[in-house]
């Protein structure tokens, strides 16, 4: 197997380890993940699953059958899909940075289907926008970062690190069809450059997300940092970045306002919605694989099936009321 440069504490956690667990080289392994929330993210599973074979596991101890075990008890402990689809690919990382098992790449979860997304409607995101006060600077900071959400599809994390000149002019796009597919696209753009797996790209914004994002900027507090979304200053707190933390309450507090579901007032929803509205719009998924920064296209085309699927809906309403009529007629 592939070997890892590793020190004497190579845990998850910083305990020293035998530089040849396993626990250790998938602290390297997640130590190694070029986003701070996929280390953590890895540093945690990992963690549990070599807790799981015990401390003195080997790497030969990382087998398909071992992943399977893992995730028949994930579903036994009754985990979402979501938690148990994050599991398996980060044990498929460690797996493939190790030169493993390659029958590991092939185990998926059985009831951790893709499934449709959770998106907002038109009318439920245009009543959301309507949430925050205009009038007041936290109103305006709040709108421009629903507007990142919902409208450029960022993650949380992604708009949590985003700087004052991340939103700048392109008149010219290396791909056109990246501006035709955002309705009323402008020639400004927001760069996502800290994007998952270290990958950046660029997505145009439309008018109203840009002077959403210019109103909040004109009277954004001064600051000792470029983030281009910040706290408010308050008594012996000068303004700073936005923590991913801070980005989820805001939008669960004006999604409840808005009388959106429990199930759809989190930063995630908005992304989904991004790319719900793409996939409406008669985007391909190879555009919104890109503009979402998608690193598998199978992501991407859970959005394009489930429009596929309502359009075939529309075609059987369709039909269904034409025989009605003439049934009537």
């Amino acid at each position: 197997m592939t070997e890892l440069a590793h020190g004497p504490s190579g845990g998850v956690h910083g305990e020293v380890l035998d530089p040849r667990s396993l626990a250790a080289l998938a602290g390297e392994v997640a130590r190694r993940q070029p986003s701070p929330a996929t280390r953590s993210t890895y540093a945690g599973i990992y963690r549990a699953f070599c807790q799981g074979l015990g401390a003195d596991a080997g790497e030969q101890a990382l087998t398909a059958v071992s992943v399977r075990a893992w995730r028949d008890s994930l579903e036994a402990q009754g985990h979402s899909a979501a938690t148990i689809a994050k599991h398996l690919s980060a044990l498929r990382t460690l797996a493939d940075a190790l030169d493993a098992d390659p029958q590991i790449a092939k185990v998926r979860s059985q009831s951790a289907v893709r499934g449709q997304p959770r998106a907002i409607s038109h009318d439920e995101y245009q009543r959301l926008l309507r949430m925050p006060d205009r009038r007041t600077r936290q109103g305006k900071r709040d709108l421009a970062l629903l507007y990142l959400l919902g409208s450029a599809g960022l993650r949380r994390s992604e708009a949590a690190g985003l700087l004052l000149a991340d939103v700048d002019e392109h008149k010219r796009a290396g791909d056109p069809r990246l501006r035709q597919a955002i309705h009323c696209s402008t020639s400004w753009w927001v760069t996502v450059r800290r994007a998952k797996r270290g990958r950046s790209r660029r997505v145009p914004l439309d008018h109203d997300a840009l002077e959403a994002i210019i109103a909040w900027v004109k009277i954004r507090p001064d600051a000792a940092t470029e983030h281009l979304l910040l706290s408010l200053p308050r008594t012996g707190k000068p303004p700073g970045p936005l923590s991913t933390r801070d980005i989820a309450r805001i939008v669960a507090r004006h999604a409840q306002a808005a009388g959106l579901p429990p199930d759809r007032r989190s930063p995630h929803v908005l992304r989904h919605t991004f790319c719900t509205h793409l996939a409406d719009a008669g985007a391909d998924v190879g555009t919104i694989r890109e503009l979402a920064g998608h690193a598998d296209i199978r992501t991407t085309t859970i959005y394009t099936a489930v429009n596929d699927a309502r359009l075939q809906q529309a075609i059987a309403d369709r039909h269904r009321r034409g025989i009605h009529a003439a049934a009537s007629g």
